[in-house]
């Protein structure tokens, strides 16, 4: 996941960027955000939230400026715009050595040229009190075990894990999300 300088890489290669809108996800939904876009659906603050096309352009920027620093390999984002997640990724080709100097010199320039992956402690506040909100309501609805959003850095963890023993999949529990989306940034997922 995001590292805090914008890049990283999880156990299986893939790069991801998941910026810009919570997600209440059935299982456990991370999000990492980034200080462009539209503003917060509550109003909590004055940060900025990214949209899906602010983010997009500015991952296509990402991904040209790290092949103008010699990362041609670097691949061209994907975007996930469905029920589970809305992000902007990058699918890393084998070849590719995320934890080398040259891709870590890359990264930083790139991230500073672009403005990419680097959320503010503005619009990372703001999503916390928002997932905070939205915790407390699906408790409100019945979910009594519902746990806050949990900050790892520019990572916020928003929902239950797998060993939560909260059925996701329950009428319940999906009356209840219905019933609090609109307290997440965009509507939520």
């Amino acid at each position: 996941m995001n590292d805090g300088r914008g890049a990283g890489r999880d156990t299986r290669g893939r790069m991801r960027f998941r910026l810009g809108a919570l997600t209440a996800v059935a299982a456990t939904a991370a999000l990492l955000v980034a200080a462009c876009g539209t503003s917060s659906s509550t109003g909590s603050t004055t940060a900025q939230l990214p949209t899906l096309q602010s983010m997009t352009t500015k991952a296509l920027a990402y991904a040209k400026c790290m092949r103008s620093h010699g990362i041609p390999d670097f691949p061209d984002p994907t975007v996930q715009d469905n029920a589970h997640e809305k992000g902007v990724g990058f699918s890393m080709p084998a070849g590719v050595d995320a934890n080398s100097p040259q891709f870590k010199s890359a990264a930083k320039a790139c991230q500073k040229q672009t403005g990419f992956g680097h959320p503010s402690p503005a619009v990372i506040q703001l999503l916390m009190a928002d997932g905070v909100k939205f915790a407390a309501c699906m408790r409100s609805h019945g979910i009594t075990s519902y746990p806050d959003p949990v900050q790892h850095a520019t990572n916020i963890q928003l929902g239950p894990g797998p060993d939560s023993g909260i059925d996701t999949n329950s009428p319940q529990f999906k009356a209840a999300q219905k019933a609090c989306v609109y307290i997440l940034p965009n509507g939520g997922p």
